[in-house]
């Protein structure tokens, strides 16, 4: 019959055990957690080919580019679906044009600056959809101002938040924080300078 610090003994260090497992696989599952709704938004809207609902941001010139991708989503504070046809007018306010199911923001020399889609499957938007949200697209690479570029996709995304009584989010759709909008402002100057260096070399 075990003494009672032998019991004590065995379950210190089953505790100490299973804390040690916590601790060593704590920061893969976070990791995984964080990365699936990243890849998911991603993989949902964003392929090579542009198709029927999805935003393919190559043009033929820069193909080969690899994208830097900017994503904000805008969720309906009370999951409710949005009124689409007030979403449209809202987009053609902001003289967003319609392209293929999405629609895109330009700047006044008609270059792209972000793209707007449904945020579900498979991401058009037309009347007749049904979207709680809306997804907000912007690569940072083929931006003329990458910066300029993010502040206003971010501002656009503040006067439709408060239109359609949504929250802004990022690409995990986790509501945007202060240190993020930070994180990827810094992001936008980071690509730049380096577009800036790439021009002084040529």
């Amino acid at each position: 019959m075990p003494s009672n610090l032998q019991i004590v003994l065995i379950v210190g260090v089953l505790v100490l055990f299973l804390v040690v497992l916590y601790l060593f696989f704590r920061p893969l599952f976070t990791r995984s957690l964080i990365q699936n709704p990243i890849d998911d938004s991603q993989s949902m809207l964003f392929e090579g080919k542009l198709e029927q609902g999805t935003l393919g941001f190559n043009d033929e010139d820069e193909s080969s580019q690899e994208q830097e991708l900017i994503i904000l989503n805008l969720v309906s504070m009370d999951k409710s679906n949005f009124d689409m046809n007030q979403v449209l007018n809202l987009l053609k306010n902001l003289n967003a044009k319609y392209i293929n199911g999405f629609f895109s923001h330009k700047d006044i020399n008609g270059k792209e600056i972000f793209r707007i889609a449904s945020g579900i499957n498979p991401g058009v938007l037309e009347s007749d959809v049904k979207t709680h949200i809306l997804l907000l697209a912007l690569d940072l690479n083929q931006a003329s101002d990458p910066l300029k570029a993010f502040e206003i996709m971010l501002d656009s995304a503040v006067s439709i938040s408060e239109k359609l009584y949504a929250s802004i989010c990022d690409a995990s759709r986790s509501p945007l924080s202060k240190q993020m909008i930070e994180h990827l402002r810094s992001k936008a100057q980071e690509v730049a300078h380096l577009k800036s260096h790439r021009n002084f070399l040529e």
